[in-house]
């Protein structure tokens, strides 16, 4: 699927905003008048995207203090404690990991000019960001 007409320019800022999820902020407050339906879709759905990847991730973060809340006898284990921060901290840094990739494949795929849609992002995108045509 094509770009819809849009510049080398608005197509970078579209593919940015994946990368850099507060650039797409910018872009949605404050349009480019060359903006076309193709970038302010990408620029919505870059910023769901970046808004659900941070929560994602802080609750990624969050989850062996979860844990240790939830199921108190595993908090009175100093070995239980380090192994589930341990186990925790692997998923931390598989978690930035797949983050990672997937952002650079929307950025890459934004950046050859196509159209397509992030499952459970896209849908939401569309919910509270509309367009206006």
């Amino acid at each position: 699927m094509g770009n819809g007409g849009a510049s080398e320019e608005i197509r970078q800022r579209a593919a940015n905003a994946y990368a850099i999820w507060p650039l797409a902020v910018l872009d949605l407050f404050r349009e480019p008048a060359e903006a076309t339906a193709w970038s302010r879709l990408h620029t919505r759905q870059a910023f769901v995207f970046g808004i659900a990847g941070t929560v994602a991730y802080v609750v990624l973060l969050a989850l062996p203090l979860l844990i240790l809340i939830a199921v108190p006898p595993l908090a009175a284990s100093p070995t239980g404690t380090v192994w589930l921060y341990a186990a925790g901290l692997l998923a931390d840094v598989v978690g930035a990991f797949v983050l990672l990739g997937l952002m650079l494949s929307y950025r890459a795929r934004t950046l050859r000019g196509e159209l397509f849609s992030i499952p459970c992002v896209t849908p939401i995108a569309d919910r509270l960001l509309r367009i206006a045509r």
